[in-house]
């Protein structure tokens, strides 16, 4: 069942913001965690009780390399199974598949719109790191319930220096739809669309971004449920 996992166990939790937490897991073994790159996802396994699997985002502030750094949502008293993340409490063990690298396009002919919603964040922080670092141009936007509830709003903050960066707190859906229409138009058909967070939010960025750029430019870093 456990081919090609790794075992690791949690050493660390902590608060990110509002019903987010990091939680560090590291290696019982010698063995070194792969590396991955700024932007990148891994699978968890838990299995002490049903077996259960999500993705969830890598941090970028991993501490050492027997470590890894994930972004998880666990809302107090969230009973729906299709939301609600595996609880990871210090001690827990569980098994990491090999992270995967979302794709970035890196052109200077290019323009990149990213949008973050949870703990999806993580992912395009990580995202905006890398096109900060080949020189790129991009456009960030970032939604959250609250202010509180900001994931890595300080990292993303750092960022403004390389790109426009900007915060969206507690929109309706109805507002949701207009300021991501907004932040899309007019985008060139060659602009670079990443987006990462709620199933319904990424289905909305895809669904608008259709009609502006080329289908191979939309980017989705799924999280959660490999169903989603």
């Amino acid at each position: 069942m456990h081919d090609n996992l790794l075992s690791v166990i949690v050493t660390r939790k902590w608060q990110l913001a509002e019903n987010y937490h990091a939680v560090e897991l590291q290696t019982r073994s010698r063995l070194e965690l792969p590396s991955f790159d700024d932007g990148a996802c891994v699978t968890v396994v838990l299995d002490n009780v049903v077996y259960k699997e999500r993705i969830y985002p890598l941090c970028c502030f991993t501490p050492r390399p027997r470590a890894y750094v994930i972004a998880v949502r666990q809302d107090d008293g969230d009973t729906n199974t299709k939301t609600a993340d595996i609880s990871l409490s210090q001690g827990d063990e569980a098994f990491v598949g090999a992270p995967r690298s979302p794709t970035v396009i890196l052109d200077g002919c290019a323009r990149s719109i990213l949008f973050a919603g949870g703990v999806g964040a993580a992912s395009i922080a990580g995202i905006a790191n890398r096109l900060a670092s080949a020189g790129q141009v991009f456009e960030l936007h970032n939604f959250a319930r609250s202010p509180e509830r900001a994931v890595f709003r300080e990292e993303l903050d750092a960022l403004k220096s390389e790109g426009g960066v900007h915060h969206h707190f507690g929109l309706d859906a109805d507002r949701l739809a207009q300021t991501t229409s907004h932040a899309m138009s007019p985008a060139h058909a060659n602009t670079q669309i990443y987006c990462s967070g709620p199933p319904a939010f990424m289905d909305l960025i895809e669904q608008q971004a259709h009609d502006w750029v080329y289908p191979a430019n939309i980017h989705r870093i799924v999280l959660g449920d490999r169903k989603n």
